[in-house]
């Protein structure tokens, strides 16, 4: 379950980051300075169950906060999301005024937070243009999962909390990270917000264009980057039915996990482009294009033959919840791409269509191939 508790790993992480170090470790609890003053000293507790863990939490945050000159309630806030991925969804209109919002608009903003997650994780799993009744049930189960934190005044505010804690990295005994299938279930939640910060950022690009609609090819380009009729009707609640006239999506990434790389911090849509948004989603729900499954893993063998125009990859991925190695083929360009990802032993991401008969081995036709944008390399998290 996602909280927001907080634990002496949080303690430590925001600590670390802030300035202090540890001066001294104990059994029950350690010791640590503040660099910015030498005299200032506080003990993190190291077991929750302890009597004492609130009231010790609370002396240690007024501390912190002294010296921050911060209110306690926020640094207590911050030390809080060290491993929380935060995605704020906000609406700005002339409507809202001290922190308040029409119930039309609101309720706009809070359909669209569950619809996008969903809508996000469908995608991670398989890109479709449109879903429908085909929706997977993983995705409604992680929009389940996910917590709501208090809107905040000013231009209305709703925050959607996820985890970011992930697995340790698993690796063989000759120093070779490798898949491990519960630390994968760790990073599902990330790789939703990853791919919901790259959908939205591909639908903005297209539908916010001034003098040229997209045209058919955008539109199905964009499903491999996980557009769909859903994200569509997503932005569109808070746009289009909740009569806002701007409503931008932020991305805050949790401080003590690996920011992911490449990825816009924000995204804007207007009302004023609400007329193309239908258009692309009309589009997206009358294409008949197959869908694609999305595998994340790990790069095991690699082979390129001579005066071959196309290399063999071996992937070490997770299918159906069970570790499965799946072979494809690749151009020479990407091939070489490949090696670099293999090198640098980091994650890839790849979408295509999945032969993977039960007892026979199992092999892929690619249609995209890069690195996984949402987590760092092995070595980074290792």
């Amino acid at each position: 379950m996602i909280t927001s508790d907080v634990g002496p790993e949080e303690l430590a992480s925001y600590l670390s980051r802030s300035g202090w170090v540890r001066a001294r470790s104990g059994s029950l609890a350690e010791l640590w300075q503040s660099n910015a003053d030498i005299g200032s000293a506080v003990l993190v507790p190291r077991f929750i169950e302890a009597d004492d863990f609130r009231r010790t939490v609370e002396i240690l945050t007024n501390e912190v906060a002294r010296l921050e000159r911060r209110p306690p309630e926020d640094v207590l806030r911050d030390i809080s999301r060290q491993f929380l991925d935060v995605t704020d969804l906000r609406a700005q209109d002339d409507d809202i005024d001290e922190g308040t919002i029409s119930l039309q608009s609101g309720l706009g903003l809070f359909n669209a937070a569950n619809h996008l997650m969903v809508s996000a994780a469908a995608a991670t799993i398989h890109r479709q243009g449109y879903y429908g009744r085909s929706i997977p049930r993983a995705a409604h189960a992680h929009a389940r999962r996910l917590r709501l934190g208090q809107t905040r005044p000013g231009s209305y505010i709703l925050p959607v909390i996820s985890s970011a804690r992930f697995g340790a990295t698993v690796r063989d005994s000759d120093g070779i990270p490798h898949l491990d299938v519960a630390s994968e279930d760790a990073y599902f939640d990330r790789r939703v917000l990853a791919t919901l910060s790259r959908s939205l950022e591909t639908l903005a690009e297209i539908t916010m264009r001034r003098g040229r609609a997209p045209s058919r090819s955008d539109i199905l380009d964009a499903v491999d980057e996980g557009v769909s009729t859903e994200l569509c009707n997503a932005v569109l609640e808070v746009i289009e039915k909740g009569k806002v006239e701007i409503f931008d999506v932020a991305f805050n990434w949790a401080p003590a996990s690996p920011v992911p790389a490449d990825l816009q911090r924000r995204v804007v849509f207007s009302s004023e482009n609400a007329s193309v948004l239908t258009q692309v989603r009309d589009e997206l729900k009358e294409s008949d294009e197959p869908s694609e499954i999305v595998l994340y893993g790990v790069i095991r063998r690699m082979s390129l033959k001579q005066n071959e125009d196309s290399g063999r990859v071996t992937l070490d991925t997770v299918v159906e919840g069970k570790k499965r190695s799946v072979a494809f083929d690749l151009d020479l360009a990407t091939y070489r791409r490949a090696a670099q990802y293999h090198g640098e032993r980091r994650r890839v991401i790849v979408t295509g269509t999945l032969d993977a008969p039960a007892g026979r081995p199992a092999t892929m036709l690619v249609s995209t191939f890069g690195p996984d944008r949402s987590i760092a390399s092995f070595d980074d998290l290792g």
